[in-house]
């Protein structure tokens, strides 16, 4: 977990460890499964990566919903320098910040076709995971990509959130610590609630 000091606070506590750039990794795994011209053997192989897929996938949205529940986090503990902030400095690129998390929001519905497909089941598109997606497609957009974020004053929230009372903090933070240990980063969902309701 990141340690926050009186001048500065990480950009990142420990979030990155369990995720993967999520169209990269599904290339890989499609390129494995088309690699095959049987359908049965296409159908094994897809059954056989499912599971790893839908970890990637909800990983992805722990991320996302990770880092707007930590960008709350440190914007209420006052103006603090940010640390080990990657994006810093690069220039803003309105298609190049959006790609990866657009192609997020679309795999859903390839993957709710691919389940029935291949698998012959319902795979349902659960809309609270559409909604995080889209608002940290706004965190990203709004915050052009952090490339002059170097305070936690710099930093813009989604419209409809709020900085929550001490307690609710303290249970976002602890909530923060428990995923990063476990890398199960979608059980912050119950989390969003505090800081975000429409």
């Amino acid at each position: 977990m990141a340690q926050t000091t009186l001048q500065s606070v990480k950009f990142d506590p420990g979030f990155a460890q369990h995720t993967t750039i999520l169209s990269i990794n599904l290339e890989y795994i499609y390129a494995k499964i088309n690699s095959f011209k049987n359908f049965g053997q296409k159908k094994t192989s897809f059954k056989f990566n499912y599971n790893q897929i839908k970890r990637m996938v909800d990983n992805n949205i722990g991320f996302c919903l990770g880092s707007l529940l930590w960008a709350v986090y440190i914007k209420s503990l006052g103006n603090l320098n940010i640390e080990g902030n990657p994006c810093l400095g690069d220039t803003f690129d309105k298609d190049e910040t959006t790609g990866e998390i657009d192609f997020s929001i679309d795999y859903y519905n390839q993957l709710k076709k691919d389940v029935k497909y291949y698998l012959g089941q319902n795979y349902e598109i659960n809309p609270l995971h559409i909604t995080i997606l889209n608002l940290y497609r706004e965190f990203l957009l709004e915050n052009k990509n952090f490339v002059s974020t170097k305070t936690t004053d710099d930093i813009v929230l989604p419209k409809d959130f709020k900085i929550p009372s001490g307690t609710d903090l303290d249970k976002i933070h602890n909530k923060i610590e428990e995923v990063i240990k476990t890398g199960n980063l979608l059980d912050l969902t119950e989390e969003l609630g505090l800081v975000y309701n429409k």
